[in-house]
């Protein structure tokens, strides 16, 4: 099958200069690229005022946890209409394989934010997960998530891990890098990461080093002041405290380091972008290799315990109730806001589980006011109603200097970080992240730099040899689109705006901005 793109604006990923030309596809790869081909086409495509790119590269998701889900298509269609071919997942430390399959611990598994659902098969390893995933809608690039391992060996437990469960931890991890697992990944805010001392971080980075594999990290801390320092001020600002770990753990084991969602949490911890900055194009400047990602939205996802401090987690549930342990986490969590610029009505319920569907799309302020009752009395009850599984969405991460700030730096990467949920409200980043980057990109006359960083350069960063660039030889995923109008749509769920065609392994996802039903040509990229 030859598919030609005539007279469109290539960008062909990796930077330079646009051109008008024609990009011809045959069989599933990239066979010819340049102005006036001539050839002959079983489907030629008029891209005259359109831009052709290849497929954008999602490079930090969460989209491994439906591959295996029946009617995956609903899961993957808003990012295909994106733009999207290619996720890398496996990221935060959750991964839905690389676990013990005896595990006692396996309902744990996704740290509430996640799980397996109506996923059929043994998916503990990636192999396993692989077969039961059968045909997916796009390329996956699966990372193996410390917590998964973690949890089937002690669970929740706080406590560190004793040598003989570090060694089991060492062969789990081993094993699904042999199978082609593309790194590891922490998620150090979660349960049972966030009890991960640095020396069982290190034993993990050192063996994705010594696979050649890069390990990502949603950081202890990303905010100025957070709950995961002890008392909540005094001393460095606490997401770089959590910086100068990563930049340590890189140091000391040589591990490419992806900083997982390089936000600034709260008003007040934007003061400290211009040193975080500092601190990563040193270490790269010593030969490092220290990226990080970012999404075009001023907000993100999360699960509602993620701000909670880690004593209170480890309590048993009726403990948390005495009068002292409230006493104490309502001094912790005031000064925090005071001393952040961030409060509870920053945090937006997305689900709140059976009995609180009213809850959803209202802050936990708007929701306490409801209820009568304190913010903070409003946010425990919902913790506990919904067992800590509650989703929520944070607001100021960024502002819109810092976004676009982050945007123009070589050593960023764009990504979604976002899902689609069964229940509950949305996340528009899983809707329109990409075509806002592109939105973004046109406001400020950086089109070829922005499409470098969701494709070239991300297929560099993870070695994905065959993506990310229009150049003969590479797998034919291309984007369509007008750059003159791509943007969210007006319904930030609903479709974006300017997205003409997506084509994934030289097949049709995308058809007039609409996902194509059936379109499962993604494969599974593995090193």
């Amino acid at each position: 099958m030859r598919i030609l793109f005539k007279g469109g604006l290539v960008l062909d990923g990796t930077g330079g200069a646009p051109f008008t030309g024609d990009v011809l596809a045959e069989d599933g790869r990239i066979a010819a690229v340049g102005p006036g081909l001539c050839a002959e086409a079983d489907e030629t495509v008029d891209c005259a005022g359109l831009a052709v790119a290849p497929g954008f590269i999602d490079a930090h998701s969460h989209n491994d946890w439906f591959t295996a889900r029946k009617g995956k298509e609903r899961f993957f269609r808003s990012f295909l209409e994106q733009g999207i071919t290619t996720q890398v997942t496996g990221n935060c430390g959750f991964s839905p394989f690389g676990y013990d399959s005896a595990t006692p611990h396996k309902a744990l598994i996704g740290s509430g934010l996640f799980c397996q659902g109506d996923a059929e098969g043994d998916l503990s390893t990636l192999p396993g997960y692989i077969a039961a995933s059968g045909d997916i809608p796009v390329n996956i690039v699966p990372m193996l998530g410390h917590m998964s391992s973690r949890i089937s060996l002690t669970g929740y437990d706080s406590r560190p891990l004793t040598e003989d469960e570090l060694k089991r931890q060492d062969a789990l991890i081993s094993r699904e890098l042999e199978a082609g697992a593309a790194g590891i990944s922490f998620g150090l805010m979660y349960e049972p990461d966030r009890y991960a001392p640095y020396e069982e971080l290190k034993r993990a980075a050192l063996i994705a080093r010594r696979y050649g594999r890069p390990v990502t990290v949603h950081a202890r801390a990303c905010s100025a002041v957070s709950t995961s320092y002890g008392l909540p001020f005094g001393g460095r600002a606490h997401n770089l405290r959590a910086l100068d770990e990563m930049l340590r753990l890189t140091r000391e084991t040589g591990v490419d380091m992806q900083f997982s969602h390089l936000i600034f949490v709260g008003e007040r911890s934007w003061k400290t972008v211009d040193e975080a900055l500092r601190l990563i194009d040193s270490i790269n400047r010593e030969g490092h290799r220290f990226f990080y990602d970012s999404y075009a939205m001023l907000y993100g996802a999360s699960v509602i315990t993620v701000v909670l401090p880690g004593w209170y987690l480890t309590l048993p549930k009726e403990k948390r109730r005495s009068p002292a342990v409230k006493a104490r986490l309502a001094v912790e969590i005031g000064v925090s806001k005071a001393l952040l610029g961030f409060n509870f009505g920053d945090i937006r319920i997305t689900w709140a589980g059976e009995g609180h569907q009213d809850c959803v799309g209202r802050s936990v302020s708007e929701i306490a006011a409801a209820w009568g009752v304190s913010d903070l009395d409003a946010y425990i009850r919902l913790v506990d109603d919904t067992e800590g599984r509650g989703r929520v969405l944070m607001y100021k991460y960024l502002n819109d200097d810092i976004l676009r700030r982050l945007m123009k730096d070589d050593k960023c990467l764009y990504m979604t970080d976002a899902w689609i949920d069964e229940e509950g409200m949305q996340n528009p980043a899983a809707f329109c992240c990409f075509p806002e980057f592109l939105r973004l990109a046109r406001e400020q006359d950086t089109l070829p730099r922005t499409i470098r960083q969701m494709t070239g350069a991300a297929a560099d960063r993870f070695a994905l040899s065959d993506r990310g660039y229009l150049r003969p030889g590479c797998a034919a995923d291309a984007v369509v689109f007008d750059p003159s109008a791509a943007a969210p749509g007006r319904d930030l769920n609903g479709r974006p705006l300017g997205i003409q065609r997506v084509m994934v392994n030289g097949q049709w996802a995308v058809k007039d901005g609409a996902f194509i039903p059936g379109s499962l040509h993604g494969k599974f990229l593995l090193k």
